[in-house]
């Protein structure tokens, strides 16, 4: 299939999601499924409620009382009394709060508007006159049925306790994705190594690690490979295709003497499919499939890493685990702060704050020590964006953070 040599971030992503297929499913325990993506629909296998309860303290009445206008108290019925209670005419029982309701009540009177004399039930004239029946009926909150959780949709807590009253112990979900990563430059050593002049932690290990979890995937880390082919041979020697679903590599991507990473992966039998994006940061970046896996080949610095797994690897994570909106949100958001981008000829994104102010989206540049929220859009042809100014920002929240 004849690819541009060069795609744009939407041709980019579309290309991704053309190799993307969604991973088996296996049925786990409901108490396992936090985060986790049903494969299908999850429709309420049981009513909620199940049964027809009272909604206060008080005393159920018959549908009419006795020839004397009264209701006589034939007994109490507690929450969790499963006993095949039936009222007659001109009966009252006490009953609690979520107690199921007995054949024959029609109507539950709050106990603060009745008074007790002996075993006769007398009701206050606002009592017998409220429309309200404190009954709360079978299936009144959710059919049986009713779909609860659709397909692709995480569990989120909410869901767990909504699928426990329904009747489910377990649910089919989407297998996690299985991540491999590695990071190259001979400069990288691990966070307990002595450093020597012109050496340096690698801060992507961290990075990926934190965020392959984030978006609901396994990571293992390769380790720190040298700016060598036989080092690049060795880690991709050690990747089985069969077991892992995704690839992703840092460094390496330049054009430089030691930026070998592209030969590398074609020489293990990678097909590449672009190897270039029109964006910065990232504009050296590859994607292409290593057997089973996909594969992407992600430039060295961390905030470059940081944007481009949130525009490329995520939307890969999540249709893996079956999730139809996998790429990040785009809204028009009005700039608080002047915004500069020195790049004229590609498009542009940078690091911003996302907040809601009066009922307006709007965002600024994140400083140096803050967590992205989003990503600011700066089009092609312009460097110059004004206070105040609607431009295009891209949210990065996971859809497994609720």
């Amino acid at each position: 299939m004849d690819q541009p040599s060069t795609p744009d971030l939407q041709t980019a992503q579309r290309l991704i999601l053309e190799q993307t297929s969604t991973l088996p499913a296996q049925a786990i325990p409901l108490e396992e499924s936090l985060y986790r993506t049903p494969s299908l629909s999850l429709p309420a296998l049981l009513p909620s409620p199940s049964f027809n309860h009272s909604t206060r303290d008080g005393f159920v009445l018959s549908a009419s009382p006795d020839s004397q206008g009264k209701y006589r108290i034939a007994g109490e019925i507690p929450a969790g009394d499963i006993c095949k209670n039936h009222l007659t005419k001109g009966e009252a029982w006490r009953i609690m709060t979520r107690a199921q309701l007995p054949t024959g009540g029609v109507k539950v009177i709050p106990q603060e508007q009745c008074t007790v004399e002996g075993d006769i039930l007398l009701i206050s004239s606002k009592g017998l006159l409220a429309k309200d029946s404190f009954i709360r009926k079978q299936g009144s909150n959710i059919a049986q049925g009713k779909v609860v959780v659709p397909a692709g949709t995480p569990i989120q807590p909410e869901h767990q306790a909504l699928l426990a009253g329904v009747g489910y112990t377990e649910i089919p979900v989407h297998l996690r994705p299985k991540v491999s990563f590695f990071c190259t430059g001979n400069e990288l050593v691990g966070p307990t190594a002595t450093k020597l002049s012109g050496q340096k932690v690698s801060e992507n290990r961290f990075l990926l690690n934190s965020l392959i979890q984030l978006f609901g995937a396994i990571p293992t880390d390769c380790g720190l490979v040298g700016d060598n082919k036989n080092e690049l041979h060795r880690v991709f020697a050690t990747l089985d295709s069969d077991q892992t679903d995704v690839i992703i590599s840092t460094g390496g991507m330049g054009p430089g003497k030691y930026d070998l990473l592209e030969d590398a992966f074609i020489e293990a039998g990678g097909q590449v499919i672009y190897n270039a994006l029109k964006i910065r940061p990232g504009k050296a970046t590859l994607f292409g499939t290593l057997g089973q896996s996909l594969f992407f080949g992600l430039p060295g610095p961390p905030p470059a890493v940081h944007l481009l797994f949130h525009e490329l690897v995520r939307p890969a994570l999540l249709a893996l685990q079956g999730i139809k909106q996998c790429l990040p949100e785009r809204i028009k958001i009005r700039l608080t702060e002047h915004l500069t981008c020195p790049e004229k000829k590609t498009p542009c994104l940078k690091s911003g704050i996302f907040q809601i102010n009066q009922g307006i989206c709007t965002a600024r540049l994140a400083k140096k020590s803050e967590a992205t929220s989003c990503y600011l859009v700066c089009p092609a042809h312009r460097q110059q964006f004004h206070t105040g100014e609607w431009i295009q920002a891209h949210l990065i929240n996971s859809p497994f953070q609720g």
